[in-house]
């Protein structure tokens, strides 16, 4: 009986049958799948494949849900808790280093801890952290090896950095973190001490940026350093546009602001052209899709934010009800603005 051999990249089982399937290789002694390999060495990516489900999880487990600053408004929305209830939760938001230096990550901390009291969800801790500080990642450390539970899962929506910390807590050089979704197929594990650490594969999220356009394009969109806030004062019927992905149009004067990558190109115009130049997006845009919906989004009295799928998002103040141009399907949410 021939031994199951899995790719150390993507962890998924290794197979010489079908090179439209998940890890695919020419030889079975390969230690990466096809895809990892020209990931790896290309920065090359073409397929994007979505674990369905979670795999068992041990009863006695200690689960680190990890969330990108980025991803914030999905923050409880897996209710992981459910699929395994006799297990321990702390919730990791990672990626803090993206956010602003002046950013008040007390009263962020604050506002994301009054969420989950209100939603009732079952945690022990919630730790603000960067897989890429180096004392950060001590800490987690110090902070994991205090527990008694043998096993120690790392769940959350792709691209939230889990195999970031994962290799940085075991030191592994294999194993492949890249802003690519869907890039972890099948759990990674190694021993850490007297636990065994688990990089599960990343919960599938509709709309994400992935389903709309290349690798070779959203990698740069996705932001991967401090993102610099952007300040907007439109005009009545004025149309702020991201690209040629987003427009949104306000009724009234309203200040705005936006935290995307700097690379991102914003620009002004008037709301009467924003069909006419998403409709001919190849003459104005260096990134722009083929069919758009308009939703009429109705926002509160307060400060809110608007997130645009796994990229970026918006604050804006209400009342006031604004117009958005986006990609068909792509995920938007509006929630109470976490932080000033």
């Amino acid at each position: 009986m021939s031994k199951i051999m899995h790719c150390k990249g993507c962890g998924a089982k290794l197979q010489t049958d079908d090179p439209k399937q998940i890890g695919y290789v020419k030889s079975i002694d390969n230690d990466f799948c096809q895809s990892c390999f020209r990931l790896k060495n290309y920065g090359e990516s073409h397929d994007h494949f979505h674990p369905e489900d979670l795999p068992v999880l041990e009863k006695d487990a200690l689960i680190v849900m990890v969330s990108s600053v980025l991803n914030l408004d999905m923050l409880f929305e897996y209710p992981v808790y459910r699929y395994q209830n006799e297990a321990t939760f702390v919730y990791l938001i990672n990626q803090i280093d993206l956010l602003p230096r002046q950013t008040n990550t007390d009263l962020l901390l604050e506002n994301i801890t009054k969420k989950a009291k209100h939603m009732n969800i079952p945690y022990l801790d919630i730790i603000m952290m960067s897989a890429k500080n180096l004392q950060d990642i001590k800490n987690l450390n110090d902070y994991l090896s205090t527990f008694k539970n043998h096993h120690i899962y790392l769940i959350g929506v792709q691209n939230s950095g889990k195999t970031t910390i994962f290799k940085a807590l075991t030191h592994n050089q294999d194993a492949l973190a890249f802003k690519k979704a869907g890039l972890t197929q099948e759990p990674l594990y190694q021993k850490l001490d007297h636990q065994v650490i688990w990089d599960m594969p990343g919960l599938f999220q509709k709309g994400y940026i992935h389903e709309f356009l290349p690798y070779e394009t959203y990698k740069k969109m996705i932001p991967d350093r401090e993102i610099k806030p952007r300040i907007y004062q439109l005009k009545k019927d004025q149309a702020l546009m991201i690209e040629g992905l987003i427009s949104i149009t306000v009724p009234k004067a309203l200040s705005v602001v936006l935290y995307l990558d700097d690379q991102l190109k914003i620009h002004k115009t008037n709301a009467m052209r924003v069909k006419d130049l998403l409709n001919e997006g190849d003459k104005h845009f260096d990134i722009y899709y083929e069919t758009y919906e308009q939703k009429m989004l109705k926002i509160p009295e307060g400060k809110h934010q608007m997130t645009f799928a796994d990229f970026g998002f918006l604050h804006v103040e209400g009342p006031v009800t604004v117009e958005i141009m986006l990609p068909k399907g792509l995920h938007l949410s509006l929630t109470e603005a976490l932080f000033k």
